[in-house]
């Protein structure tokens, strides 16, 4: 199995998530799930601002704010 890791931005939700382990912001149980189900490894860096481009963990499409983070992609 090889590794690398890629850079990116990551919404506010999977930054919680990530960083805490807490999903209590997401009111959709259909996005908590896909989010809780994330398993590459991410670390949250500094925040970005607002975005409008979607989250490079979890792919939602909504716009809001952003953190970069280092994603861990085994292949």
């Amino acid at each position: 199995m090889r590794t690398e890791w890629a850079e990116g931005e990551v919404c506010v939700d999977c930054a919680m998530w990530h960083a805490n382990g807490d999903t209590s912001g997401i009111d959709d149980p259909e996005r908590e799930a896909r989010v809780r189900r994330m398993r590459d490894v991410i670390v949250i860096g500094e925040p970005c601002g607002f975005s409008s481009s979607s989250c490079d963990a979890c792919r939602d499409s909504r716009g809001g704010d952003r953190f970069e983070a280092s994603f861990l992609i085994a292949y």
